[in-house]
């Protein structure tokens, strides 16, 4: 049916007798969950459906530029560097565009855009340097394109344009013949309802192939010969109604993998690449809200890709952590502005961390939504046993680390006490049978030592005792809760000290 448009603990044996004592702190295996900040918007013109960044200024700043369905227009939207943009400046383009996408295709430098129209027709923009552009030209395409993208089809060492003709079924490639001029090479078939396009060389033979997201229910995939023109299609099945599609290593096999949105679906389908074009293995991910456009990103700094929606009946994104292998974890949802159709991932204030912008077709504006400033607290525990016949103890040594990735301006580390179990400190706060130790500020790659010692009362031999340390806070948030805790276990020797385990 076509669519409308549209980690464990260790253990250890101690001895009093030798006064060394050293424990494996016990950490919790929770995976970290991606961080972004609330929203901001900056309008563009009416009915943005497709967003790209490019630095089209040329100040080292990735600006944003959008595809106005409405309007018939890209809105260009300049970087301030800080995550936000100046107002947004318009450029007429062919009537109803429905994508957009850059590159620098008339070799001077400069970078250029360009749009696709239900009209069937593209238009190229020709960049000035300065956030501005030239006179566009025109060229036809098939019928209905949804999408476009760029790449070296040929292999001349200059960007072509292809196009998901979304009526017609096909794509259609323009040959890039220099100085911004195309020239429509025949259409090639793909599945029913191409809705997206992605380049990329799938197969690894240096020559760029094509992947079409088929609304009904497929990805195509077309290997490129080299000179502009592909073998016949392949499919592969994906869930209901794809209308997004992403090219990347899911599972870091050095081989590329394809992500589909799946807007009836309400999922997104991870197809797993066997290198050689070919995508056999396929699981479904669910995402709520009629998930409209798919791409990836590390958000949480785990070195693991993790996936985004655009999320076009709900008004939101959703963020599925990545687990590696090609698995994900489950999906968080933050809100954006009013449908959100398409959405684009770079490093838009120069923290290194990956931030998004999604183009939002009812509110009409586009919302940005920066990594949020992170911190990596660990925690670990360390003790030495001091025996005496008056009055034995436990000294504990409390190292905090800060790995980053931003500074930390505080963090509390709880210690929890056994029941009647006393300790003496100058570093933490004592109460209610806790010790309350507070860090910070500290920047990345700091460490603190925060000391206490602990009696052990002669009624206390044979019993066996946990002394838990555990982050409580932190400022900016840590959302990597695996080192957070760090635990010692032993038997009270009395005199003897403690032997631990």
């Amino acid at each position: 049916m076509r669519h409308p448009r549209m980690a464990h603990a260790g253990v250890m044996l101690f001895s009093a007798a030798v006064l060394i004592a050293m424990a494996l702190p016990r950490m919790a295996a929770t995976a970290p969950q991606p961080l972004l900040d609330a929203p901001r918007a900056s309008p563009t013109g009416m009915g943005p459906r497709a967003v790209a960044l490019g630095d089209f200024d040329e100040d080292g700043r990735l600006d944003v530029i959008t595809a106005n369905h409405t309007a018939g227009t890209v809105s260009v939207l300049r970087s301030l560097g800080d995550g936000t943009f100046a107002p947004g400046m318009e450029r007429p383009t062919g009537a109803l565009p429905g994508a957009v996408a850059v590159g620098d295709f008339d070799g001077d430098g400069h970078l250029d855009a360009v749009t696709s129209h239900f009209g069937g027709t593209v238009s190229v923009l020709l960049g000035r340097g300065d956030g501005t552009f030239g006179a566009r030209t025109d060229h036809s395409v098939g019928a209905e394109p949804s999408a476009v993208d760029v790449g070296d089809l040929d292999g001349d060492g200059r960007l072509d344009v292809v196009t998901a003709n979304s009526l017609d079924d096909s794509v259609s490639v323009l040959l890039n013949r220099g100085s911004g001029r195309f020239v429509h090479q025949k259409d090639v078939n793909a599945g029913t309802n191409p809705f997206a396009v992605k380049v990329a060389d799938v197969n690894h033979d240096g020559m760029a192939d094509l992947v079409t997201a088929n609304f009904v229910d497929t990805v195509s995939v077309l290997l490129g010969n080299g000179d502009g023109t592909f073998r016949p299609r392949m499919d592969f099945a994906t869930g209901n109604a794809p209308y997004s599609v992403a090219v990347v290593d899911v599972d870091d096999d050095g081989k590329l993998d394809v992500v589909t949105a799946n807007f009836r679906g309400q999922s997104v389908s991870v197809l797993r690449g066997t290198g050689a074009g070919t995508f056999p293995v396929r699981v479904d991910f669910a995402v709520k809200g009629g998930p409209y456009f798919v791409a990836a990103g590390d958000f949480n700094g785990d070195g693991m890709p993790d996936l985004i929606t655009a999320n076009f009946n709900e008004d939101t994104v959703s963020l599925l952590p990545g687990q590696g292998h090609g698995s994900f974890g489950a999906p968080t949802r933050l809100a954006t502005g009013e449908g959100p159709a398409a959405l684009a991932v770079g490093l838009l204030d120069g923290d290194l961390k990956p931030d998004v912008v999604t183009a939002n077709t009812r509110s009409h504006d586009v919302s940005v939504l920066r990594a949020a400033a992170s911190a990596d607290v660990e925690v670990t525990l360390t003790a030495v046993p001091r025996p005496g016949v008056s009055v034995p103890r436990i000294d504990y040594t409390l190292t905090v680390t800060q790995h980053g990735p931003d500074p930390l301006n505080r963090a509390v580390i709880t210690v929890a006490l056994p029941p009647g179990l006393q300790a003496s400190t100058r570093d933490c706060l004592m109460a209610a049978g806790t010790l309350q130790c507070e860090v910070g500020p500290m920047a990345v790659g700091d460490t603190a030592l925060l000391r206490f010692s602990a009696p052990l009362p002669r009624s206390s031999v044979g019993l066996s005792y946990r002394i838990t340390a555990t982050r409580t806070l932190s400022v900016p948030e840590d959302p990597h809760s695996a080192n957070d805790a760090a635990s010692q276990d032993y038997v009270s020797l009395g005199g003897l000290a403690a032997t631990w385990w």
